[in-house]
């Protein structure tokens, strides 16, 4: 009998997003929001500042009231004081970055994961539509504009456009997860705890390790950072070649399906049914 082909799943190639540091400089970009705009925007950071504090409390008295968002919160009849408290804290904290017009790469993973947040990924696990994340932010842009002179708002209308982008991408990164007759779960092992410190259930349709990986790290850009090298790559659009990144395992990382390294399976080829898992192990442990 033949013996069966190791496939390391360090020469596999998987094909994922660009992780959200690079999709926010390319979306800053396409808008305009370079050195220069912000350079205007900063003009408007003290009288922006001024009325902050305010427009927190504001903004989360009418979502409170109305009856819509106070059930996606959670907070039909009485609001539990520590959720409220956190709640402000986080958006106190993103309205000082966005007055302070941050567009630091740290800044673009925060924005990634109040998209996870909203979608359900977060400590109360509560899922906000998407539609009352938009229009809140068109509420903050409203406010902005009583103090923002007209010739400057729409830098604010664009950076905050970029800032709802990358929260709409992990919010779609998220429900991705729960698209899928197969549903197995996915943990991860010593260096790589840190960036999957908690078991995550994945659901596939193609029943396949490539699919449940590719949506892991869509979902888990940190895991990417940990794990995965990118690959130059070239593909055909209109008649040109682009240049695009597909991505690898580092070398010696290994993935075991319900404790076997798929290597010695089909590589992520490798069929999953429900109920199995998937396990992330680094070298160096």
């Amino acid at each position: 009998m033949a013996k069966k082909t190791e496939i390391p799943v360090w020469t596999e190639i998987l094909d994922l997003p660009e992780p959200p540091e690079r999709q926010m400089a390319e979306q800053l970009a396409f808008v305009g929001i370079n050195e220069d705009a912000k350079r205007q925007m900063y003009l408007d950071g003290e009288p922006l500042l001024r009325h902050a504090a305010d427009w927190v409390a504001a903004a989360y008295d009418h979502l409170s009231r109305y009856a819509p968002t106070a059930k996606a919160l959670g907070w039909e009849g009485r609001i539990p004081d520590e959720d409220l408290y956190l709640r402000r804290t986080f958006f106190s904290g993103w309205m000082g970055r966005t007055i302070g017009v941050d567009t630091s790469d740290e800044f673009a993973r925060y924005l990634f994961h109040a998209g996870r947040v909203h979608a359900g990924y977060g400590p109360g696990g509560h899922f906000v539509p998407p539609q009352w994340v938009s229009l809140s932010l068109s509420l903050i842009l409203r406010m902005f504009a009583t103090v923002v002179p007209a010739e400057r708002i729409g830098l604010w209308t664009a950076y905050l456009s970029v800032q709802q982008e990358l929260m709409r991408l992990g919010y779609e990164a998220s429900l991705a997860l729960g698209k899928g007759r197969t549903a197995i779960k996915a943990n991860a092992l010593g260096l790589a705890l840190p960036a999957l410190p908690q078991a995550l259930e994945v659901h596939v349709d193609s029943g396949t390790v490539r699919e449940a990986l590719e949506k892991i790290f869509a979902f888990r850009p940190e895991l990417r950072e940990n794990a995965l090298e990118p690959v130059p790559d070239a593909e055909e659009h209109a008649g040109w070649m682009e240049e695009v990144r597909r991505w690898r395992f580092k070398n010696n990382w290994t993935v075991l399906k319900n404790g076997r390294d798929v290597s010695y399976l089909e590589g992520l080829s490798t069929r999953l049914k429900s109920g199995d898992s998937l396990t992330f192990l680094p070298p160096g442990r």
